[in-house]
């Protein structure tokens, strides 16, 4: 573990600089796929569970919101899900996702409070991996759900450090509050990194919410 141990010291370390998040993203790419599947970080298989579980449709229309090198997709495709479109700020890690040819699109963008696509243009949004330390604002939360159609379920994985210290909590309530989302599920908390000697105290959650 020491080499993912290093480059999850440097993520964290970025506080958040885009510039530097997607350097190192891009420097990263060709060996992600192996550390990220040998880290026994179970992120992905929780998601594509909640997705068989609210996401009846093998034709509906999912983004992959922070996909990276295309690890969720691979597995949804697997399933038997066919029209999925991903979006990511790396572009080193788009290409790595491209060559797996599970996705119908590929967007190089941010996620933010506006993302460039067009509104309500999904049934779902997967975000796996994304919302942990310094990488996506909470208002990116408001970004996802202008491109999900009404009644569609958002699916995302949350570190305990986002959702506690980093205001996605507060973000949440205030979109349950308004009558935007309704939370329709959520997974026990568990260790991001068991097999890591310096981040294994992480925790995260999966949530699942559906658009009203």
């Amino acid at each position: 573990m020491d080499e993912i141990d290093t480059w999850l010291e440097r993520v964290y370390a970025a506080g958040g600089d885009r510039d530097t998040l997607d350097a190192l993203y891009d420097t990263w790419s060709e060996q992600y796929d192996q550390h990220i599947w040998t880290s026994a970080n179970p992120y992905i298989a929780i998601a594509a569970g909640f997705v068989g579980r609210h996401i009846s449709d093998w034709n509906a229309e999912i983004l992959d919101a922070g996909c990276g090198t295309g690890n969720m997709a691979q597995v949804l495709h697997q399933i038997g899900y066919t029209t999925i479109d991903g979006l990511d700020a790396s572009p080193g890690m788009l290409e790595i996702a491209e060559r797996k040819s599970v996705y119908r699109s590929l967007h190089h963008l941010v996620l933010a409070g506006h993302i460039d696509l067009a509104d309500e243009s999904f049934d779902a949004v997967v975000a796996a991996g994304v919302f942990t330390q310094g990488h996506a604002p909470p208002e990116s939360l408001d970004g996802l759900s202008k491109l999900i159609r009404s009644g569609g379920p958002i699916i995302f994985s949350l570190s305990t450090v986002a959702l506690e210290e980093q205001g996605f909590g507060d973000a949440l309530a205030d979109l349950v509050r308004q009558g935007e989302w309704e939370l329709l599920d959520a997974s026990p908390q568990y260790q991001s990194f068991p097999f890591s000697e310096t981040e294994s105290h992480l925790r995260h959650q999966v949530h699942t919410y559906r658009k009203l």
